[in-house]
Parts: structure tokens; C-alpha cells; sequence
């Protein structure tokens, strides 16, 4: 056992590496086909991935299917089986080329891990997802007062979510030199550091949707940074925090302060965003709804179709329609579906615009306006 234990732990480094070097996926993307094969190794005992076939594939989806989330008997859900069952088909597929595994390995079987047309649908159907409002966003972000570098930093850091909704790993990995205080602009540049999707270099204007304070926030703490701290072009906007050793190195304390280290992961931000929602007694929203939040409020615009791409660029969307179908016109609620409908001129008349001038009036009009 110990022996195909081994063998199958070469195999997926092997993989993982390919993963990275031929498909240009991130550490956070493998993850994800990691956890997939995890799951395939609970499910058969950890057996030699050869032994892969038809009938275990079968056995294997049915098994995830009825799989219960933790601490709970409900099961996971149809979009969880559909991501892991694509990510162990990539797995399999790759296994399937491999010298010693390609007469093991039969293409058809790897076919069984498809889910049904209708489970399939049921899995990618769009989604409703919840974002904090405005009113919470500054409920959050007006608690802190800004009375340690602490709490500066994460007034400044909700503040950069909600100008920018940029994701996470990007926030995390913003040096000094990203940002452009003249123009307010933020360089997302991988060259520079910033760890975005894809690599891709993503150039983001500030827009803080009427809640100027916000900028003056963000803007403070950058100056801080530089003009007290004496941070340098490589450092972190959002540095990790200070911890210092307690009595006699027994435990360790919070200073208050930050250091000039970036943060280590993306489970730290959250843990920030976490605890200051709890704060004041909202429920926790992840960094990413504040994407979601950003694309319904530019949603609402009546824009062109030029500042719908310029908007769409502004998240590091490629194409329009991520923008506004994943995360905003292709979820819009019910009540809202139903508003927009009923305030249409379906006769090609603004609603409000309903008067008849008689001729006469008319000729009034022209000559007032020629005087």
C-alpha cells in the first residue's frame, strides 16, 4: 500500500507541474484539481490510480452525489459535484497519456464522470448571490476610526474593495508603487508583483459611486504609508500586522501595528473583512461580493456600450458579457425584472412625455424661441 501510496503521490506532483507549465494556472487554480483527486482518494481508498474504470467512475459520481456538506445532512451540492468531477476528468485524461497508464486508462470511461444534461444545467444555471449594501459598507467602514495603524489599514483596505472591487489575491499583493496618486489610478501589474487572473495587467480607475470619503481613506493611509512609515515603491499597501512576542515568549500579541511584510495569504484577508462585519453586527460577506456590489451599482447607469467595456476592463473582464451576465445584468432580481419591464415604452414613447400641442402652440413655441 505504502508503495502505490508513493507512486500516486509522483503522479499528482507530476501533474500539478504540468498544470503550471503548460496550462499557466495559478497555485490557487491547482488547488482546486487537488482537492478533486483528494476526493477521488477518500472515494476509492487511496488505490493505485490505475485501477481507474467504467464501472469506478460510475460508482465514484453516485458517491459524490450523495455526499453530505460538513456538520450537516444536507447533500453538497450539483455545481460542487460538476466542478470536481470536471477537474478529476482533466486529471484522468492527462493519466491516460502517460507512459505505463496508457493501455489502463480507457478514454470511454473517463466519458462516465459526465453528469446528466439536466444535472449539468442545474449546476451552471446562474445564481443569486448576496452582497452588502451601501448602507452596510459604510456602517463597516465609518467604525473605524482610524485610531491605530490597524484599524487605518482596514478602513483603507474595505475602502479599496468597494472603489475598485478588485479580487482578493490582487488586493493582497498591491506594492506602493501600483498605484498612481495623481490620476487615481491602480496598476494591477503582474510585473510589479500583483497577483491577478490569468497574469492579466488589469489598469483600474477609482470610482467611489458618490461616497467620496472612501477615496479620502484610501488615500490617507497610502500617504501614511510613505510619509511616516517611509515605505518604499516595493512594499505593501495592505501590510501584514505587527506581532510581537508576550511575557517570557510564552504568547504572542497584536501591537496595533503593521510591519512591512506583505500579507501570507488570502485566508488572512478574509479573516479582516470577517472580523470587522462581525463588528458591528452584520453578518460576515466575503472580499469577492464586493465585485458583485461594484457591477450592480454601474449596472443602474444608463451607459454606452463603450463605457460598458471600459467598465468591464476596469475588473480585468476580457469580455463584456462576464461583466455584466455572471455578475450583473444576467442576475437580476425578480422585483427588479419586474419593475424594469413595466416602465418600458413598449410604444416608443417616454412614459412621462404624454402632451398633445395643438398647432398652434406650436407656432408659439418657434417663435418664442426665435426671440
Amino acid at each position: 500500500m505504502t508503495k502505490i501510496i508513493y507512486k500516486n503521490e509522483q503522479l499528482k506532483r507530476k501533474f500539478y507541474q504540468w498544470l503550471e507549465a503548460s496550462k499557466g494556472f495559478s497555485s490557487e487554480t491547482i488547488k482546486c484539481y487537488e482537492k478533486a483527486i483528494w476526493l477521488w482518494e477518500d472515494f476509492s481508498n487511496k488505490s493505485d490510480f490505475s485501477c481507474f474504470n467504467m464501472t469506478k467512475a460510475g460508482e465514484f459520481k453516485d458517491w459524490l452525489k450523495c455526499k453530505k456538506k460538513i456538520n450537516s445532512e444536507e447533500n453538497i451540492s450539483m455545481s460542487y459535484c460538476y466542478d470536481n468531477l470536471r477537474h478529476i476528468k482533466v486529471f484522468f485524461d492527462w493519466l491516460s497519456k502517460q507512459a505505463g497508464y496508457k493501455s489502463k486508462i480507457n478514454q470511454m470511461a473517463i466519458d462516465y464522470l459526465n453528469l446528466t444534461r439536466k444535472e449539468v444545467r442545474e449546476a451552471t444555471q446562474p445564481k443569486s448571490v448576496e452582497y452588502p449594501t451601501l448602507e452596510q459598507i459604510k456602517l463597516v467602514i465609518e467604525n473605524l476610526k482610524g485610531k491605530t495603524e490597524i484599524e487605518m489599514r482596514d478602513r483603507a483596505l474595505f475602502s479599496y474593495a468597494f472603489l475598485t472591487g478588485a479580487r482578493i489575491s490582487a488586493i493582497r499583493t498591491l506594492p506602493i508603487k501600483s498605484f498612481d496618486k495623481k490620476e487615481l489610478i491602480i496598476h494591477q501589474d503582474p510585473a510589479l508583483g500583483v497577483a491577478t487572473k490569468f497574469s492579466k495587467n488589469i489598469t483600474s480607475v477609482l470610482i467611489p459611486f458618490g461616497y467620496e470619503e472612501t477615496l479620502s481613506y484610501f488615500i490617507e493611509w497610502f500617504d501614511y504609508l510613505v510619509e511616516k512609515k517611509k515605505f518604499q515603491l516595493n512594499d505593501p499597501i495592505f501590510p501584514a500586522t505587527k506581532i510581537e512576542n508576550g511575557k517570557d515568549n510564552i504568547s504572542y500579541y497584536n501591537t496595533g501595528e503593521v510591519e512591512i511584510k506583505f500579507l501570507k495569504g488570502s485566508g488572512s484577508l478574509r479573516k479582516i473583512f470577517e472580523k470587522r462585519f462581525k463588528q458591528v453586527g452584520i453578518k460576515y460577506y466575503h472580499p469577492h461580493t464586493f465585485r458583485h456590489f461594484w457591477v450592480k451599482e454601474i449596472s443602474k447607469l444608463p451607459i454606452t456600450e463603450e463605457e460598458k467595456k471600459a467598465l468591464s476592463q476596469n475588473l480585468g473582464h476580457e469580455n463584456v458579457g462576464t461583466t455584466f451576465g455572471s455578475y450583473g445584468y444576467g442576475k437580476i432580481e425578480d422585483s427588479r425584472q419586474i419593475e424594469i419591464i413595466r416602465n418600458i415604452d413598449f410604444k416608443g414613447r417616454k412614459k412621462e412625455i404624454n402632451v398633445v400641442m395643438s398647432l398652434d402652440e406650436v407656432k408659439q413655441l418657434l417663435k418664442d424661441n426665435e426671440k
